[in-house]
Order: C-alpha cells, then sequence, then structure tokens
C-alpha cells in the first residue's frame, strides 16, 4: 500500500496537516448515483474526502484478470479468453456506504482520502451533480493511520467510530456509543469530540478497520 507524505503533521504554514495512512487505490463505480456535493443537511456524503466507501460487488466485468505471468498489457496470446481484450477485466469498485445493513457488512472498503490526488473531491459530470467516470477515476481508500470522516451523531473521544445506521444517510459513520469493537461495521477510535446538529461533520479518527 502506498503511503501519503506525513511532513506536515504540525500544520505549519496554514497548510492542513499531512499524516501517514496506509491507503489503496480503487476504481470509482461507474455506475455511481452518488452526488459530488459537500454535505449541507442531514443525510448523504457524496464522493468528497471523508466519506465511508463500501466495495460494490454488483458486476464490474465479464473475464478475470490473468494474474501473474499473463501477456496483458502487451497482448493477450488466447490464454484469457476475453474477446474483448484489453477491455473488460473484471476489477473491483467502489462506491458511498449505504449503511450498515446485513448485506454491507462484508464490503467495506474504508475512507476516501481523494479522487487520483489527495483532498480531491471527484470531478464532476457537466450538468450534473454525479462523479465522471469516463475516463475511470481512481479513489485513494484509507485503510490504517489518521484520517477525517463524516459523522452523523456527536463523538466522544475515545469511542468506537463505525458505519452509519440512520436510513438515507449514504456515506456516514457514526459514534458506536462505547468501545465495543464489531467485526465488519468498526472504523476506528474516535479523536476528537465533535458536536453534530443536523448535517454531518468532519471528525479525526484513529482509523483501523476490523
Amino acid at each position: 500500500m502506498p503511503l501519503t507524505n506525513s511532513y506536515n503533521s504540525t500544520a505549519t504554514s496554514n497548510q492542513q496537516p499531512e499524516f501517514q495512512v496506509l491507503w489503496e487505490p480503487i476504481a470509482i463505480d461507474p455506475a455511481s448515483a452518488a452526488a459530488v456535493t459537500i454535505p449541507t443537511a442531514a443525510g448523504a456524503v457524496g464522493w468528497v474526502p471523508g466519506c465511508v466507501l463500501q466495495f460494490n460487488t454488483a458486476g464490474v466485468g465479464s473475464y478475470p484478470p490473468l494474474g501473474l505471468g499473463g501477456t496483458y498489457p502487451g497482448g493477450d496470446s488466447g490464454s484469457s479468453g476475453n474477446p474483448t481484450f484489453p477491455f473488460n477485466w473484471t476489477v473491483p469498485y467502489v462506491d458511498p456506504m449505504t449503511g450498515a445493513t446485513a448485506g454491507n457488512l462484508p464490503y467495506i472498503a474504508g475512507v476516501l482520502l481523494g479522487v487520483s490526488s489527495l483532498g480531491a473531491p471527484a470531478p464532476v459530470v457537466p450538468n450534473t451533480v454525479g462523479p465522471t467516470t469516463t475516463p475511470a477515476f481512481v479513489a485513494m481508500v484509507a485503510k490504517r493511520g489518521l484520517c477525517q470522516v463524516y459523522v452523523d451523531n456527536t463523538t466522544t473521544i475515545g469511542h468506537t467510530v463505525g458505519i452509519s445506521t440512520t436510513s438515507g444517510h449514504v456515506g456516514n459513520a457514526s459514534d458506536t456509543g462505547g468501545t465495543t469493537r464489531t467485526i465488519g461495521t468498526t472504523l476506528g477510535i474516535a479523536l476528537q469530540a465533535v458536536t453534530v446538529s443536523t448535517l454531518p461533520v468532519l471528525c479525526w479518527i484513529n482509523l483501523n478497520i476490523t
């Protein structure tokens, strides 16, 4: 996993702090219906840094990659059986988390750090609110370390932060109300006490997906 630069952890010269975070580059789901917008009311968080992401397993290609020893991208040689080579490979996609329902528990991906670059939201399709997906863009998905995540309830330092269970709160996290870690839903530990009235706000957490 790549590591972001951590040279500015004290936020000197009026710049935002940058911390060392383990992250993975994962493609944005081209069928994503999530908006690219910073939340201004209770509810969904769009394709902006701090959004909680999940893997989308709804079908992302018809042919598996060749793997070690394959001949792509120079040529196929017929070993994969993919008649559309080099297109239509099966790859994982991510989309904003839709909630901690039973079907989503195994699919948590992480927290969005940026799209194609640190701190950047997804490019927007002209005259829409959705993300541009052609060409495909890559989400920087945080897995472990210090990062900010949107929460939809008031947090307490030391409490675990998990996936929001509130209907319609897409991409939100929540203070669990205690310190118990639950496999599949826990993101990490709150490092900041933030007060949430209506709209979700950013909260620093020690991210360690379990």
